[in-house]
């Protein structure tokens, strides 16, 4: 083997070392680190850039989640996953709208070319800070909102039981695997 397979094993090894360490051993119990990483992700997937973090923890507190696990898993939304994130939620939004009100304001083809323009890396890279960019990504969450949001909350909504599910039986048998790295009780 080279140098460079093993270095990037040695590198895949530390990161799923880390995420155990940090995520299936936090002193919490596996409902409630599961729970705050349903949250996370749930407020991902909605359309408020920006609020995401306040929403999470106030969530958070108000359910009596991890917050640690809710603040990590938010951040499956960010500017380099926008146009994963909320693409799919339009395409679903406008497939669940389209079942009351037929006749949508804009094509899936503008829509699709609008997301392609306003998200291009070259764009993003060179005229994210700039009022423009941000003027267009306005005028692109107004025209698709309500699509936006219905999709957002029916994926993230999916998204998030999933999550729990999985995340929730993942750490009881982790920890059922491995007592010794866990007080008793939890």
């Amino acid at each position: 083997m080279t140098n460079k397979i093993i270095n990037r094993r040695k590198r895949k090894n530390t990161l799923l070392r880390f995420l155990e360490y940090k995520i299936l051993h936090i002193d919490d119990s596996p409902h409630k680190i599961a729970l705050g990483l349903a949250i996370g992700l749930f407020i991902a997937w909605t359309p408020l850039l920006g609020v995401h973090l306040l929403l999470v923890i106030a969530l958070s507190i108000l359910l009596r989640a991890n917050k640690f696990a809710a603040f990590v898993s938010v951040w499956v939304s960010n500017i380099f996953t926008i146009p994963f994130v909320y693409y799919p939620s339009y395409l679903v939004g406008r497939a669940a709208c389209n079942i009351f009100t037929p006749d949508s304001a804009m094509s899936k083809e503008q829509v699709s070319a609008f997301f392609n323009k306003l998200f291009a890396p070259g764009n993003m890279l060179n005229n994210f800070y700039t009022r423009e960019y941000w003027r267009e990504f306005v005028i692109l969450i107004k025209t698709i909102g309500p699509e936006l949001w219905i999709g957002g909350f029916i994926l993230g909504g999916l998204i998030a039981l999933g999550s729990y599910i999985i995340c929730y039986n993942l750490i009881k048998s982790h920890r059922a695997k491995n007592p010794h790295r866990r007080y008793e009780k939890y």
